[in-house]
């Protein structure tokens, strides 16, 4: 994994912020408190969040050295005993200053095509439009294998239109997506928040691994083309979604947890 990124990891105030930091610091992690703010520090900062308590937010990291930063942040913020529940979220933006416009179109294009597959990676409170701050890139929640290809095929033409980023982001009006095309403006990132709370180092890294497989999928691909209508929707298609993206390392790990979260 080699691209730039940042991680934002939802936890509850059932800690406080001087326990967080001290376990963060222990571990080697420059971390501090800043309050409520939105920008891009050299060093990790715990900040306020109105919808569940605390976010700690990285600074831009990268490739694998950047992953193992993430691992240790993580598991120190497990030592300190934070928790999480379904009002948390992680998010994981990923540096889009190069991306062309082709590839920002197939990302979409790519996560639409996707999104029932990546809903069975998900708990019921982070899939179709359950949960407000991460609501779904389709029209809809998906009533089926036709019903998602003819919403794909609506959007896709939608997509197809845009001739900048800008008009993409007329698309969204809103940037509480799975995928968020909003960032970009503030951060020159695009988000990805479909993911629920958690502290667990293994699921966050194997997480941000999986995405940027999707972005790298994404800017080599030609082109993207709709599903096709017979292969059933969300774990029937689990195999034709790892051939996309090429995540062979993955395939055990999210096999078993989308077995896990139907059961």
């Amino acid at each position: 994994m080699s691209r730039r990124f940042g991680v934002e990891i939802e936890f509850l105030a059932t800690i406080t912020t001087e326990q967080a930091l001290a376990s963060l610091r222990a571990a080697g992690i420059r971390a501090e408190f800043e309050g409520y703010s939105h920008g891009t520090t050299p060093h990790w900062k715990i900040v306020t969040d109105g919808s569940c308590g605390y976010e700690l937010v990285s600074p831009v990291l990268e490739g694998e050295a950047g992953l193992e930063e993430v691992r240790i942040a993580a598991a120190a913020l497990e030592a300190a005993g934070a928790k999480v529940d379904k009002r948390c979220g992680l998010h994981v933006h990923f540096d889009a200053r190069k991306m062309s416009l082709k590839a920002v179109k197939n990302l979409f294009k790519l996560w639409l095509k996707f999104e029932d597959v990546l809903d069975t990676f998900q708990p019921q409170s982070r899939r179709g439009n359950a949960n407000t701050y991460c609501r779904t890139n389709l029209e809809d929640c998906i009533a089926g294998s036709e019903d998602h290809k003819n919403q794909c095929s609506r959007r896709f033409r939608g997509i197809d239109a845009c001739q900048s980023i800008e008009q993409m982001k007329q698309l969204y009006p809103c940037r509480y997506r799975k995928l968020n095309i909003h960032s970009y403006f503030r951060h020159q990132t695009l988000e990805v928040r479909h993911h629920s709370g958690t502290t667990d180092p293994e699921k966050i890294t194997n997480w941000v691994r999986l995405m940027a497989r999707l972005f790298d999928t994404a800017e080599s691909a030609a082109t993207v083309r709709n599903r096709p209508e017979d292969n059933g929707v969300g774990m029937p298609r689990l195999k034709w979604f790892f051939q996309a993206i090429d995540a062979k390392g993955l395939v055990k790990f999210y096999t078993e947890r989308a077995k896990k979260l139907a059961a």
